[in-house]
């Protein structure tokens, strides 16, 4: 089972792949095509650690939602029954957890 200090640190490490990408790209110099297979890797890990549901509420709330960036956009948001859910990092691995959206 994945601790929440676990998955913040896992998330915290895409995040700053995701922020030194963006800086690149900035600066003209684009790498994503370089690390196309890196995010193949990351994406393989999450579905030996998480069920497809799991999978597709982290990709929600990292890409839409934009997690990934370390600034989640307020105003994009999900609910189950009028709660709002995956609002922030704890609550998205509150959910996962709470739906049992882990491997064991």
């Amino acid at each position: 089972m994945t601790t929440y200090a676990e998955f913040k640190k896992i998330i915290d490490l895409q995040i700053a792949h995701s922020k030194r990408l963006d800086k690149l790209h900035d600066s003209g110099i684009d790498f994503v095509e370089l690390f196309s297979q890196t995010d193949i890797i990351i994406d393989l890990l999450w579905s030996q650690i998480l069920t497809e549901h799991g999978e597709d509420w982290l990709d929600w709330y990292l890409y839409e939602k934009d997690g990934i960036s370390g600034k989640p956009k307020k105003h994009m948001t999900a609910d189950n029954d009028g709660q709002e859910i995956c609002k922030d990092l704890r609550g998205t691995y509150n959910y996962l957890m709470e739906n049992k959206y882990f491997k064991n």
